[in-house]
């Protein structure tokens, strides 16, 4: 075996290792942000993760529909979205629940169960209407 005349070894920057960790916790925290929907008989609550909470008391509910809905389109996509007066919490699909108050403010709730949800919003009193395609399974 003969006598290396020189040899060297490098790694990253601490500073890459850095921006890739923060990268890192930024993606894995989009991830597991969940969005939760609550309905008692006395308010709906609506949560996305530790960045939005909003409760609902069920008597300033005008009304809740069903509907489809284009994320893109309609609100700029998935996630926290539209001003104070007209909002939009999603995190996937295009089918929810939009929430109108009694004054005229609306909240639409992403759902993948949007008929349940909807369900649940008539059990408890509220004035509802299903605007969803049918859809006819094969059997």
């Amino acid at each position: 075996m003969t006598e290396s005349v020189y040899r060297e070894a490098q790694s990253f920057s601490p500073w890459v290792w850095l921006i890739a960790l923060i990268g890192l916790l930024v993606v894995g925290g989009a991830l597991a942000l969940r969005l939760t929907t609550a309905v008692t008989r006395e308010q709906i609550t609506v949560r996305y993760g530790p960045l939005y909470s909003v409760r609902i008391p069920v008597a300033e509910v005008a009304r809740a529909e069903a509907l489809r809905y284009r994320p893109l389109r309609d609100y700029g996509g998935w996630g926290i979205r539209g001003s104070r007066r007209h909002r939009a919490v999603n995190a996937r699909g295009d089918e929810g629940v939009l929430i109108t108050r009694r004054d005229g403010t609306t909240v639409l709730i992403g759902s993948q169960r949007s008929r349940d949800l909807l369900g649940a919003l008539a059990a408890v009193g509220v004035v509802t209407e299903d605007k969803l395609p049918i859809v006819a399974r094969e059997f």
